[in-house]
């Protein structure tokens, strides 16, 4: 390669016409050789390109990477994770060669014009490479601020930014190995413009969406999501920049492509997790042929039972200032049951009490009885955890309703209640357990014993 014509343009001090010459006289005839003098050429190149790498990379890089000032920052250790130092050492390799085949002797031009192209490309290559390094360094370390404190804040950015700079590459290193300008190139791609967006549809939006997502904090790998109108209803295993994975709670694996998120609807169940609690919102269908006010003997005795006392307390404030109430107040089994629901769930362990919505409310009646919801939080966000404590609550207020003089309306077909005085109430008090006592132990219990 001719010094005008080198890549890397040689200093000052270095005697280029002194290092030819001795490199001629110590090749010898074998520069004359055309066939094997360009294989040695190449077989030379190769072997310098990977000993200056390693040079670099092993006597170099790594030690400064197992040194204390490297255990000791935490932004340096993003750099080496980032991988710019093996891209650097790549771009020595390449510079070194280039200036040593810049200075041998008696090389066929053609010879010389094709390597010292092919060099290039390669150096616009690692070059590239270096910037998304640089790319992903920054993103790790925006990622760890602590106003973010997410990772892959910036990922979507660096995903299309990526694309753009392979594809001003490849245009760049065609250019370079076939002799032409790069306009050359972007003329025939403006032409085909048309053609590569059909093609390249689902990319180019899968693309966009990508930085949609992940700037966003939209979907991270691990969350728990349902995608509307698809199957897929589970944990997130794999998000890139065309394919979303999940992996279904039936272990199957639906893949979507990225821009479904975007166009479709979807529900992303991390703030339930991040909130730590999970909600509970279910109805008892109450028969309200079983509605009807209480005596005082009645709710003297289920003033026995734990926690009806403050029940009735709350049903008696309530309905104290009722026009109904004027000859007396009137509580009713249901208001009664619901207040009851509502203090149970307020001294439960595992539900939420202050921050989070707790309530117990009638919804419009319907055919099938009037709904009773418990509206409600749990304190523990596992699947399997969560239906625990739900049907356990349950169980014990429909264990309950019987007591209250109510019953869980069922069809006619079901359930035919042959003597309506049945559902007096009949309190037991040698089978109550008070609240704060617990046989052979002093922990509470809100359950009657049986």
């Amino acid at each position: 390669m001719s010094e005008d014509k080198g890549l890397i343009a040689l200093p000052d001090f270095v005697k280029a016409n002194s290092i030819t010459q001795w490199l001629g006289d110590t090749l010898g005839g074998l520069t004359s050789d055309r066939i094997l003098y360009p294989v040695i050429v190449v077989a030379g190149l190769i072997f310098l390109f990977w000993l200056t790498y390693l040079i670099f990379k092993f006597l170099i890089f790594k030690p400064i990477a197992r040194s204390t000032f490297a255990a000791k920052s935490a932004r340096f250790n993003q750099v080496l994770k980032s991988r710019v130092l093996g891209s650097l050492a790549t771009a020595v390799g390449l510079i070194v060669i280039d200036i040593v085949l810049d200075l041998l002797p008696n090389l066929n031009q053609q010879f010389q014009d094709l390597t010292d192209r092919v060099i290039t490309a390669l150096l616009i290559l690692v070059i590239v490479q270096v910037i998304v390094r640089a790319f992903r360094f920054v993103d790790a370390y925006y990622s760890s601020l602590s106003s973010v404190n997410r990772e892959g804040a910036f990922r979507g950015y660096v995903t299309v930014g990526s694309f753009l700079v392979y594809g001003v590459a490849v245009i760049l290193i065609l250019a370079t190995l076939m002799g032409k300008s790069p306009a050359y190139f972007l003329t025939g791609l403006g032409a085909m413009s048309a053609v590569l967006l059909i093609v390249f549809r689902d990319t180019l939006l899968s693309m966009f969406a990508n930085v949609i997502v992940t700037t966003g904090d939209l979907v991270r790998v691990g969350d728990w999501i349902a995608v509307s109108g698809t199957d897929a209803n589970g944990y997130v295993t794999e998000l890139s920049l065309n394919v979303l994975k999940v992996q279904n709670f039936d272990k199957t694996v639906t893949s979507l492509p990225t821009y479904t998120l975007v166009q479709n609807s979807f529900t992303n169940w991390r703030g339930m997790f991040d909130a730590g609690g999970r909600r509970i919102k279910r109805s008892l269908f109450l028969d309200q042929r079983t509605f009807r006010t209480l005596s005082e003997k009645e709710l003297d005795q289920l003033a026995k039972l734990p926690l009806v006392d403050q029940a009735l307390a709350l049903e008696r404030e309530a309905v104290a200032d009722n026009p109904e109430c004027a000859n007396g107040l009137l509580v009713t089994n249901s208001g009664l049951f619901r207040q009851y629901c509502l203090v149970y769930l307020q001294q439960h362990p595992k539900i939420h009490h202050d921050a989070m919505t707790l309530l117990v409310r009638q919804l419009q009646p319907t055919e099938t009885g009037i709904p009773l919801e418990l509206y409600c939080f749990t304190t523990d966000t596992r699947w399997a955890f969560y239906e625990g404590i739900q049907a356990t609550i349950f169980d014990h207020l429909l264990s309950l309703i019987p007591i209250f003089g109510l019953r869980i309306f069922q069809t006619e077909s079901d359930f035919a209640e042959p003597d309506p005085s049945a559902r007096t109430v009949d309190v037991v008090t040698d089978l109550l357990v008070t609240v704060g006592t617990q046989r052979g132990s002093g922990a509470a219990s809100h359950e009657p014993t049986p």
